[in-house]
């Protein structure tokens, strides 16, 4: 292998996983899919979830595992009202079925009245996620994975091409 292919190799490249999943458009989000409510982007990645020390196998599955790099890769997730946790606000987040962690609580209440408003249907609701961290680096550096959301505050719906 060149040095600089080895160099600036993605560990998800080495791990034979695409860094972006199939349908995505190239500006960052999955807003052709049907039947979903696709949240407007904010700047950058600006909602770190909480909880992800619960899921991290999870998370470590959605991403092929951890490699000494770690990870910093897109995916569309999906934002579920979580009925069963003890704070009536709760907003769960699932990237491809599976758990991944919460809107953080200060901002769960009115994101949840929010979504109400925007999405009367009650369609799924989707947004930009990143996945970063989960670096193994040997037994004394290894980082925790971590899930950041890229959400227009206030809530805003895509608008559709």
């Amino acid at each position: 292998m060149p040095l600089f292919a080895h160099i600036f190799e993605k560990p998800h490249r080495a791990a034979n996983q695409a860094h972006f999943p199939t349908n995505y458009d190239g500006c960052g989000c999955w807003w052709d899919e049907e039947g979903v409510l696709p949240l407007a982007a904010g700047r950058g990645f600006n909602v770190a979830l909480v909880g992800e020390s619960q899921w991290q196998q999870e998370i470590g599955a959605i991403v092929g595992g951890r490699c000494p790099e770690g990870h910093n890769c897109h995916f569309p997730a999906e934002l579920m009202f979580d009925d069963s946790q003890q704070d009536p606000n709760a907003i769960g987040v699932m990237i491809g079925g599976r758990a991944v962690g919460w809107i953080p609580g200060e901002l769960a209440g009115e994101m949840r009245a929010a979504l109400h408003r925007l999405n009367p249907e009650g369609k799924p609701v989707t947004c930009k996620a990143k996945i970063i961290g989960g670096w193994d680096r040997g037994r004394e550096d290894r980082g925790y994975f971590g899930v950041k959301l890229s959400l227009a505050l206030p809530l805003k719906v895509h608008a559709r091409r």
